[in-house]
This record gives C-alpha cells, structure tokens and sequence, in this order.
C-alpha cells in the first residue's frame, strides 16, 4: 500500500537552568503570524508521532517483551527477571514522555487561544489529546502513581516539584482525554490516502479500550481502585463500537495466502491493511523511515522459548498437555511442530527448513535453525515473526510498519472484558471476536462445549488466545502485571528444546538440561511480588522534589 511519511521534526531546546522534575517548557515557536493555520498546527503535531512505539531502538515493539517469560535474547537484556534491576540517577521512559508533554501542552494551549471551531484545526487538538494520553499511559504503567501536569510549566511553577499523583486520577484523565480526542479526530474513511498513518477517531476509541482494559484487571487483581467493573465496561463498549457501529476495520486475509496471511500481516502486505488501527510508518529509500528489525530477529535479539512453544494448541484446538490432544511430541526436531496451530510455524522457524538471511552487505545465505553458527539459539527456538525475505531487507533496511494497534487486539478485548465483566462469555460473543480470530488461520471455533468437553479454563483459554494472537507485539509484560500472574510466571526457569534431537551437529556444546533433556537458559529467576510490578522512579527526580516525590515501595 502507498505510504506517506509526515514526520517533521520540532526542535525543542530545554532551559538550562531547569530545577526540580524536568517538565519546563520547550523554547517556543516564533509566534508572530504562527499557530493560525491548519497548516501550521499540523507541522507542529507531526513532531509528535517520533514518541510512539517503533521498531528502532533496544526497548522497541518487538523486544518490549523480553522483560516477561516467553522470549529471551542470544545476548540476555532481562534485566527485571535476573535479579539486576536497580534504581538509577535518570529514566528514559520518565524523560521522554515529560519533554513530549511540554510540546503537546504548547499545542493545546494555541489551539485554545484561538476559540477556534474549525474541524481541521481541532483535529490536531485531538491528536494531542491522544498523545497526552500515549504519554501518560507509558509513565503509569511503568511507574503507577506520577505528577499529573495538564498545561506548560514556567520556571517558577509550582508542578515542578509537584506530589505523585494517584493512579486512580491519571488513569481518569487519560480516558477523558482519549474521548474527547476520538470527538475531534477523522474517521479511517475520512482521511486522505496523504494523510495513511495520522491518528483517527478509531485509534483513539481503540487505545481507550486497551487503557481501560488495563486499568479495570490492575483494579480487580491490584485493588487500587473500587470500580474495575465500570472500566471494564467501558473496555467492551469501545471495542463493541469498532466491532459493530458501522466498522472501518477487520482482519487482514488474502485467500491466496490462507493462515500464511498471519505472517504476512508483519510484512510488507500488511502495511496499513484493514486491520491497521495505527501503525509506525516506514517506507523504503527514505533517511530515517527504516529499521533493523528483520536483522535483530535473525541474529538472535529475539528468541522464543519452550513454554511460549507449548503455549500453542493443537490443529484441533486442544493443549498439548491434554490427554486428548493429537500432539506428536518432542522425539524428533520437527515432531513438535506437526498438527499443530498454524500460528506457529508463521511465528517460529521449522528446524530443517532453510530461510533466507539477508546479511548487512545484502548477500542472501541460507539460514537452518541451529545452536551456532549465523543463525545461532540458545534456545533452539528461532522467531520468523518479522523476518521478510525481501532481497532489499537487510541490515537497517526494512520498512514495514510496526503495527502499534490492530483490530485482533480489540477483538480479544471485548472477548476478555466481557468474561471478567460477567464470569462467562457466550458462543455468540466468542463467534465475534476470538473465533474471528481462529478463522484466519483455519483453527476451530472456542466454545462452551468445547471447553466442558476437555476440562478447560475459559479464562486460561482467552488468555492464550491474545498470548499466541499478539506474541512479540509489546503487551505480554504489560499482561501478566496486570493479571498479577507475573509473581507466578516469571521466576519460572526459561527453557528451551530438547537438546539430545540436536546433539550430533553440536557435540562440542553441553547446554545446562533438565531432567527430561530440555535445555535451560536462564535458572534463578526472580520476581519480588511487592517490588517488582512497578519500576523504580529516577533518583534525579526524587532527589529535586524537595522531598515530595517517594520511591516505589520496595526499591
């Protein structure tokens, strides 16, 4: 699909002689005959959309996860699980996200010096509600509690060494904001083909319902607030606008594709597809709209491991830890592959197939699946999520997009709002959200039988769902806190495949192996259930508050 790459960077120089949390302002635009066009809000906005999730960087859309317990790196950055994790002097999420709210705050301010009813102003007033919301979301969630500021700081302002604010109050203001955004933004079939990639109403319904998601489970399993049901509500209602008012979106598939469509949906076929909600945009011979995604994945920045393997079901819809699944086990390199979800091989790499790896010099080589060599896992599970075998992809040269929401997450929010909202989904509920889902890749329907019939968890079987659906996306760390399962998940042992099928190709390895021969790459692990759900603020911060700023309980 044709992309339009918008970005025009604002310079923001910060004031030297800032004192207490940095939230002081950005040098402003020359005023004079500025912040009166659409044209002029609209060069200021795009200076915004550099702040969302993307593919570049160590922390990015696809690595995110590392933190949790499916996946891991050739070169270990699980710094939360392995016991190393500690306070520092600076934060770049706290950081980040403070210097970008200066900017949206200066664009909202001129936009409401202007008493302005023009819709093609107003809409980038929604984009910078929504990326106020963006923003604060990132601090709350990693943080909890912060100084909730709603307007540009000067020098003397007393914000700047504000309290942290109470979750519950940003959590609220993060809502309104994405409702009053979604009033003032165009729909996806307003939009000029020019304008792919700018934030739509339909971004900001849907990032309402992840938020509320969020916030409803962290109130039910956290107990920070009393009303997790009414966010959850509001989960569902989102989601039920863009499932069934009038839908602009739906699931990518190409029939000539058949499952295969999951895979390419990562690739360049899916770019802005149907099912885009809000992408990061890339596009090819541009400076600065590519990345090395497809190279990370290759040289092993990104690995699976043997409980994310298992978390797929079989061709029949069962677990493979059921006495009635058609599993074929592990005795062979392939066997564990075999009738199983199609997801899984559009996700991981068969061993004793060959890929195509596409070196930094653009020289194409073949790539098995191995413990060494260019290829190489210490897992024995190696990612094919991303890797597009584009003889132009190479290196920092991939320019698909990073699909930062997509309409499978808000049809796996409805399915899990509804459940906790009412201890039960029906069939009819689960035909138009999650079995939505299944049908792409040819996989059964989830049902109430079904789950009768096998002695299964709804619950545990919707979690699955957006476990396997939305795997590497950035939201399994997100999930497990807020299911209050990562006390339970994460000090798990990660594991890998069973090492005697690949013994003889790597006699000279001896990989540390469970009783049953599977390999285990990372032991000891840790998660302290009164610390680690929340990261530790910035001691800088703290240490500027005048002593009104408190750390995180436990660090």
């Amino acid at each position: 699909m044709k992309k339009n790459i918008f970005y025009s960077f604002i310079v923001a120089i910060l004031l030297s002689s800032c004192q207490g949390m940095d939230l002081m302002p950005a040098d402003k635009m020359s005023d004079g005959d500025y912040w009166l066009t659409e044209n002029d809000f609209k060069i200021y906005a795009n200076g915004l959309y550099p702040s969302l999730m993307k593919f570049n960087g160590d922390d990015n859309l696809a690595q995110y996860d590392q933190k949790a317990d499916l996946s891991t790196s050739y070169f270990g950055f699980n710094s939360v699980s392995n016991g190393r994790w500690l306070p520092s002097e600076s934060d770049g999420v706290w950081d980040d996200c403070y210097a970008y709210l200066r900017k949206i705050h200066i664009l909202l301010e001129h936009v409401d010096a202007l008493h302005t009813t023009d819709p093609k102003i107003l809409r980038y007033k929604g984009e910078a509600l929504f990326f106020r919301a963006y923003q604060y979301f990132k601090l709350l969630n990693r943080f909890g509690d912060v100084p909730l500021v709603t307007h540009s700081l000067d020098i003397d302002s007393p914000e700047l060494f504000m309290e942290r604010t109470p979750r519950k109050e940003v959590e609220d203001a993060i809502l309104q904001d994405l409702y009053d955004a979604s009033l003032l933004l165009p729909k996806k079939s307003e939009m000029a083909v020019a304008e792919t990639g700018r934030i739509t109403s339909g971004a900001a319904v849907a990032f309402r319902a992840r938020v509320a998601l969020y916030a409803g489970t962290w109130a039910i399993n956290h107990k920070h607030r009393s009303d997790g049901l009414a966010l959850l509500g509001i989960a569902k209602e989102c989601a039920r606008q863009l499932i069934f008012d009038k839908p602009e979106y739906d699931l990518y598939y190409e029939a000539s594709l058949g499952a295969d469509s999951y895979r390419k949906l990562f690739l360049e076929d899916g770019d802005n597809s149907c099912e885009s909600i809000l992408d990061y945009q890339y596009a090819k011979n541009m400076k600065g709209t590519f990345h090395d995604m497809a190279d990370k994945v290759s040289a092993g920045y990104l690995l699976a491991t043997k409980k994310f393997a298992d978390m797929f079901l079989d061709k029949n819809g069962v677990p493979i830890d059921n006495v009635e699944t058609c599993f074929q086990g592990y005795e062979s390199v392939q066997s564990e592959y075999e009738d199983r979800d199609p997801r899984m091989t559009c996700v991981l790499q068969v061993p004793g197939r060959k890929y195509i790896y596409v070196s930094q010099h653009g020289v194409a080589t073949e790539c098995p699946v191995s413990f060494m060599g260019i290829c190489s896992t210490n897992t024995g599970y190696r990612v094919w999520k991303y890797i597009s075998e584009l003889p132009d992809i190479y290196h920092v040269g991939a320019y698909y997009n990073a699909h930062i929401i997509r309409f499978a997450e808000v049809l796996l929010i409805y399915a899990e709002a509804t459940y906790e909202l009412e201890g039960e989904i029906s069939d009819n509920d689960l035909n138009n959200s999650i079995n939505r889902i299944r049908k792409r890749v040819g996989m059964p329907d989830l049902t109430n039988e079904f789950v009768t019939k096998y002695g299964l968890d709804m619950r545990e079987e919707i979690r699955r769902e957006r476990t396997i659906e939305l795997c590497f996306e950035a939201n399994r760390y997100d999930d497990l806190r807020r299911w209050k399962t990562a006390e339970v998940e994460m000090p798990l042992p990660l594991k890998g495949v069973k090492f005697s099928n690949y013994a003889d190709e790597n006699e000279e390895l001896s990989p540390s192996l469970d009783s049953d021969g599977f390999v285990i790459t990372e032991d000891n692990r840790k998660f302290r259930p009164g610390r680690d759900y929340l990261a530790p603020l910035p001691t800088k911060q703290i240490n500027m508050s005048n002593g009104r700023l408190k750390q995180n309980p436990g660090w």
